[in-house]
């Protein structure tokens, strides 16, 4: 649970630095907020089709989105004036169709929240590993709040400490720390997915929406009509660390995984070992030519194992 949040200026500035050394100093870079998501001005809308270009009807069929496509980067929320006692009272899981709902329900305003994905999960305070079986982790991290530590002065939590509702998404959700008014809770996911995070009030509640899996499961775009957007601008020489399967590696370490200095190594054709520098959690992750008709296709990243 240590590993620091990367600014998305960092991951910008970033970006910015390897998109640079990939083309020699000389290729035009993109400064969009949306964070490797994005192409350059000229490329954002679908490009009308020429000889050299890709559209979608050549590349493959026009995905229909089956749910909601979210970011899927680190995210918090401020601590709430006026908290405390904060107590957990209940954990709930819920389908919605198109995405699944965590609701954490406390006694009192919590303080500020961190939400992001972890290699894996570790307990709080021992960082002992969690063994949980699963694709991917969201480590969900609560200030000024407990579920049964004493000192609280409140009624402390008497619900389970692992709920396992078995949707395609969401596997489980555990408690993994209770310590000195920081709670913890680890949510085992069947694939690295789309989330968003909400505090909501009258009673107090943390609410972690998480999408279910639209046709299209590759980072960083988040549909066919991206990509060919992308693949677009990289044939116009812009973003040209898309052309490398280890620069998309690096860059989804920093971005997803916040690693401020990812060390990539490849394990096989298409794989490669992400981790944090000194860090010995690591994620394998599959990276895939996003056009492999073409010559000189992008990459996307395609799975986590």
């Amino acid at each position: 649970m240590s590993a620091a949040r990367c600014p998305r200026s960092l991951f910008v500035a970033a970006v910015a630095a390897l998109t640079a050394a990939c083309a020699g100093g000389s290729a035009a870079v993109t400064t969009s907020a949306s964070v490797a998501r994005s192409v350059t001005a000229s490329a954002t809308a679908t490009p009308t089709p020429t000889a050299g270009s890709v559209s979608p009807s050549s590349a493959a069929p026009t995905p229909v989105e089956a749910g909601p496509v979210w970011p899927v980067e680190a995210r918090t929320v401020p601590a709430a004036v006026g908290r405390g006692p904060s107590v957990l009272r209940s954990i709930t899981v819920g389908s919605h169709g198109t995405y699944e709902r965590l609701v954490l329900q406390f006694t009192a305003a919590y303080g500020a929240v961190m939400v992001r994905y972890v290699p894996l999960l570790r307990a709080d305070p021992s960082n002992a590993v969690v063994a949980l079986p699963g694709a991917a982790y969201l480590s969900v991290v609560v200030h000024d709040a407990a579920a049964r530590w004493p000192a609280t002065g409140v009624a402390p939590y008497g619900g389970p400490t692992l709920v396992r509702p078995g949707y395609p998404t969401i596997a489980a959700v555990a408690v993994t720390g209770d310590f000195e008014a920081v709670l913890s809770f680890g949510v085992v996911l069947g694939r690295v997915a789309g989330f968003q995070v909400h505090r909501m009030q009258s009673p107090d509640r943390l609410v972690i929406d998480v999408a279910e899996a639209p046709p299209w499961r590759s980072w960083p775009d988040d549909s066919l009509a991206m990509a060919v957007a992308a693949q677009a601008g990289y044939d116009a020489g812009h973003q040209m660390w898309r052309g490398s399967a280890a620069s998309v590696a690096w860059s989804y370490a920093l971005a997803v995984y916040g690693w401020t200095a990812p060390v990539v190594a490849a394990t096989g054709p298409g794989t490669y070992r992400i981790s944090g520098q000194g860090s010995g959690d690591h994620v394998t992750i599959d990276v895939a030519a996003a056009f492999p008709a073409r010559s000189h296709s992008i990459f996307e990243v395609t799975g986590t194992r």
